[in-house]
């Protein structure tokens, strides 16, 4: 293994953009440690990788629900002496529903698994970056959180909490080669909306971006330097136009995006 080569951790990589991400890092030549709760299918992904760009493929199985999880992926991933160039945060989960109907365990999986999960790694490899003379870090938020949707209202709030924080720190970083980004894509067809147990709607569809142009976009912006990276332009224009509609307007729309008339019950 050639230790001049870049390695990147790729959280929720066993699926859907977190495995596009892995992908488009592997044909850049970059080594990878993947990470998500099936290690089966993160195996067989793996081998893929290696045989197809001939790269190093570090396997790693956690469950970022639990409190420590990210504590102990971060001292997994340090015990076999890998050194983390890039760090893709790209695990999340959303529960689909009416707020008062969502279990307290519910809620508490969203935060655990899309803010707390995310800012233990974004720290602590942050930290490690600094220290070895620079990195990336690119965090997955959502275009939900430039446009709340109801029924989506707590993954929603936390995925606006990946931007603001992101900003924050891109200005605390400015004198440290430690770049962060944070991408928050559209609609996509992956598994996303089958756990969150939420039928894709005609306008869902309709406004769906590829994953894989999602990923490339995701990882040109970070290696630019980027802050906030909004593929699609669609998405673009959109995320310029709601800046101007009353909060409550642009709330109606995405619940209507989402959902029709169910969500005016």
């Amino acid at each position: 293994m050639d230790a001049t080569k870049q390695r990147a951790l790729v959280t929720g990589a066993s699926s859907g953009f977190g495995m596009e991400i892995a992908r488009v890092l592997a044909q850049r030549g970059i080594d990878l440690a993947i990470a998500a709760r099936r290690r089966d299918r993160l195996e067989t992904f793996a081998d893929q990788l290696r045989r197809e760009f001939h790269v190093d493929v570090s396997v790693f199985s956690t469950d970022l629900a639990q409190t420590d999880a990210a504590q102990h992926l971060f001292d997994e991933i340090r015990a076999a002496g890998l050194r983390i160039d890039i760090l893709i945060n790209n695990a999340g989960l959303g529960h689909f529903g009416p707020f008062l109907g969502q279990s307290i365990s519910q809620i508490q999986e969203m935060i655990v698994v899309d803010v707390t999960a995310v800012m233990v790694l974004t720290r602590l490899y942050a930290k490690a970056m600094n220290d070895q003379g620079g990195g990336h870090i690119l965090l997955v938020s959502s275009f939900a959180a430039l446009q709340p949707i109801p029924r989506y209202s707590v993954y929603s709030g936390a995925k606006a909490f990946l931007i603001a924080t992101a900003q924050g720190l891109q200005h605390e970083l400015r004198k440290t080669r430690v770049r962060i980004s944070v991408v928050a894509p559209g609609f996509m067809l992956t598994g996303f909306h089958d756990v969150a147990h939420h039928e894709r709607t005609f306008l869902m569809k309709l406004t769906n971006l590829p994953i894989r142009y999602t990923a490339r976009k995701a990882v040109a912006g970070m290696f630019r330097g980027k802050l906030l990276i909004t593929p699609g332009l669609f998405y673009q224009i959109n995320g310029v136009l709601v800046r101007f509609l009353p909060r409550r307007l642009a709330s109606r729309l995405s619940a209507l995006s989402v959902g029709g008339k169910q969500l005016e019950d």
